[in-house]
């Protein structure tokens, strides 16, 4: 999960274990991503989310290739609209949460690439939509785990979307512009998800960020994926980090 562009100078992921050199916070306690244990969490009810009219509607995101990942943030004084517009609450959460940005992680094959693991598996890729209560400062991600079609699946086509738009961007601080559907990427309706406090998973690392992790798989064609590697970067996630006794509940 990406909030920041202020260490690009300091890190890659070829070398994780070397990020706490510059970024004291990796070497933490709470960090992120993890392994789930899904027998380990400890169930609880959380109350619906709630989201904004706009997440139902076409926006306009501005895509960037920053160096580590490509993420897509709302397009400037576009049509009128606004981070304010991007909301949500509820789920036990505190206030509200705006909109940030969201962006995939990836790996070599087919094997690797989600930064969260579920019972030891890492799968495909790993999309995180980020949110921020503006008030407070609280960071919340929202992580959704992607399996390849299968050949009686049809992929998700927003994320479909999403990689065609990616791997045009070649080099470094390439832009493009693209519609996107957020309620079609984030498919937030299904409710099963699991829930802890962890950190950012790209430097500076900061602790304290609140991960909804849904347990629903999300299909993409492995074209797509084949075309974020071969265009852009092959690997754009981070091992797992240990638990250090953190709870981690279900909500189903």
């Amino acid at each position: 999960m990406s909030c920041t562009t202020h260490s690009d100078d300091y890190w890659d992921y070829d070398n994780p274990s070397e990020w706490q050199k510059h970024f004291p916070a990796a070497a933490g306690l709470c960090q992120s991503p993890i392994d789930i244990h899904a027998h380990k969490t400890i169930p609880h009810h959380y109350p619906p989310f709630v989201f904004s009219d706009k997440y139902h509607s076409n926006e306009l995101f501005k895509l960037i290739n920053n160096g580590h990942q490509v993420t897509a943030t709302l397009a400037d004084h576009t049509y009128g609209q606004s981070e304010k517009d991007l909301w949500f609450n509820g789920s036990g959460l505190t206030g509200r949460f705006y909109f940030v940005n969201f962006h995939l992680h990836w790996g070599r094959d087919d094997r690797h690439g989600s930064e969260h693991e579920i019972d030891g598996y890492q799968y495909p890729a790993e999309a995180h939509v980020v949110f921020k209560n503006q008030e407070t400062g609280q960071l919340a991600v929202f992580a959704y785990i992607f399996t390849v079609c299968n050949q009686t699946q049809k992929g998700n086509k927003e994320w479909e979307k999403y990689c065609d738009a990616a791997s045009q961007l070649t080099n470094q601080n390439d832009t493009i512009q693209c519609m996107f559907d957020l309620s079609q990427l984030m498919q937030a309706n299904d409710r099963q998800f699991f829930r802890y406090t962890g950190s950012l998973t790209t430097p500076p690392c900061t602790e304290g960020v609140i991960w909804t992790i849904f347990i629903q798989k999300i299909a993409i064609k492995e074209e797509s994926l084949n075309q974020l590697r071969q265009n852009l970067m092959r690997k754009v996630y981070r091992p797992i980090q240990p638990l250090n006794n953190r709870t981690v509940f279900r909500n189903y």
